[in-house]
């Protein structure tokens, strides 16, 4: 490729903002289903379409799963693959007025077979407040470059903040072990646990069923700023293998608050 992927991440990412800025809310459901069986609203489709054109247009060695779309290839001779959530929060678009968070997360894969640990380059936005992270394929940096490095100050306390995934009623159940341990939070999207991570101030995120659109986006920005990834047992999920077909669990951020959760949930 004629430049490296990290530029063509952060192109992206801009290509996503400017369509949330310049475009009036679109939050009707277009009347199809996307991929996972969700009704899709406007702007997903809005996004994940100027993403694949900008892709088409540079003719990038790229296959491509999105959250509506699915698996599609666009490449005679792909290198790599391209994973991305164009409106990660969409519910949090469509009612929040501004104040819940959403945005946009992509992954880009070396091979076409790969695992978590296989990311070359990630970026992040969150829109409502502007803030976005990209990952250069060892460092997670923040929007004016500087290099992102978490706090390991947290303490296990009832105090300390940490956001998971609460969608499921499942979820309910197997983090009922940690409340009044740590204080469990949740903004109702992936997009804000993972924007309350970077920003320091939630300690750690977690989910049940983590989507494979998201999955390696949140993995790669948050071991780029020094925090750990694992499953709810503790293993490692830079080993796991990246499929458009499976979902995660996930315990990330600071080492003794995700330690800690990890020998919570081994106990329930």
């Amino acid at each position: 490729m004629k430049t490296d992927c990290q530029t063509y991440i952060k192109e992206m990412l801009e290509i996503g903002n400017k369509l949330i800025k310049e475009s009036p809310i679109l939050g009707e459901e277009t009347g199809s289903v996307n991929a996972k069986g969700d009704k899709t609203i406007e702007m997903d489709v809005k996004i994940e379409q100027a993403i694949i054109d900008y892709v088409r247009r540079n003719e990038l060695p790229f296959n491509i799963f999105s959250e509506e779309i699915g698996f599609i290839n666009i490449h005679p001779k792909p290198q790599y693959v391209l994973v991305f959530d164009p409106l990660d929060g969409s519910t949090n678009y469509r009612v929040g007025k501004g104040l819940f968070p959403y945005g946009l997360m992509i992954a880009l894969y070396k091979g076409l077979k790969p695992k978590l640990c296989d990311i070359v380059s990630s970026g992040f936005a969150e829109h409502t407040t502007n803030k976005w992270w990209t990952y250069d394929g060892s460092k997670t940096r923040d929007s004016h470059g500087k290099v992102v490095i978490l706090s390991h100050n947290w303490k296990v306390h009832r105090s300390t903040p940490v956001h998971f995934d609460l969608y499921y009623k499942k979820a309910y159940d197997t983090f009922s072990s940690l409340a009044e341990k740590i204080h469990i939070r949740w903004g109702g999207s992936n997009t804000s646990s993972l924007l309350y991570v970077l920003s320091e101030t939630s300690a750690a995120m977690g989910a049940l069923l983590m989507r494979p659109e998201e999955i390696g986006t949140v993995v790669s920005l948050i071991k780029g700023a020094g925090g750990i990834t694992v499953d709810h047992k503790g293993k490692d999920l830079g080993n796991y293998i990246f499929s458009p077909d499976e979902t995660y669990q996930l315990l990330a951020g600071d080492k003794k608050i995700v330690e800690f959760a990890v020998s919570q949930l081994k106990n329930r």
